[in-house]
């Protein structure tokens, strides 16, 4: 099982946005499990909201540690098929460096804003330390200036940056509050939305796989 941890020092960077997306993607092609660590339990409460659904959609699952620790639970399932994503608080502590440590690609995602854009060094510089692979997104990006600006900006660091980006949609809470993923939503909003993630998906696929050889 392919493990992926989404990883940012600063808050409403779109973590669970993207696991709670990126993870109904990956269960098209086969099993897809998250397993969340932040406090505020987000991508939980989307999964329970997406157990009400009549009839209920039945991937991805939820794993709840139980006891069990991080390192331990993905080890248990790296032999299985599928692909894991590990949700995480707005923070770079021992959590977060240990959800980084198990990944095989960690996720940092980052809005467009100075301050956003300057933050990120530090998450960079931890996982640095860590020796640990990572990829850069923009995400809630307002318009394709902006986005364009933050990949120009955040090519300074030597980590690849996501050539596709997020827009700031109002697709994005819809789905979050139905329990769903955009690609189950009606509307252009949604389609639009299903069209960029995918995109983006994609992607981290491909740089992921290159990571493999």
């Amino acid at each position: 099982m392919q493990t992926f941890s989404l990883i940012s020092q600063k808050g409403g960077a779109g973590k669970s946005t993207l696991v709670r997306q990126l993870s109904v993607l990956a269960a098209e092609d086969g099993p897809a499990i998250i397993i969340d660590r932040d406090p505020q339990g987000t991508s939980t409460k989307w999964w329970q909201r997406r157990q009400e659904i009549d009839p209920p959609l039945e991937r991805p699952d939820l794993l709840t540690l139980e006891g069990s620790d991080l390192p331990r639970a993905v080890s248990a399932l790296k032999s299985k098929a599928g692909v894991l994503f590990v949700d995480t608080r707005p923070a770079v502590t021992e959590p977060e460096a240990e959800a980084a440590r198990v990944a095989d690609l960690v996720l940092v995602p980052i809005r467009p804003s100075p301050d956003d854009i300057e933050a990120v060094g530090d998450t960079l510089r931890i996982l640095k330390r860590l020796e640990k692979r990572a990829v850069l997104i923009v995400n809630a990006a307002r318009n394709e200036a902006r986005a364009t600006g933050a990949r120009a900006a955040l090519s300074r660091y030597p980590i690849p940056v996501c050539p596709f980006y997020l827009t700031d949609r109002t697709a994005y809470l819809d789905a979050s509050l139905e329990g769903r993923g955009v690609g189950e939503m009606k509307g252009q909003g949604a389609k639009e939305a299903t069209i960029e993630i995918r995109r983006v998906w994609d992607w981290i696929k491909t740089e992921a796989a290159s990571y493999e050889h």
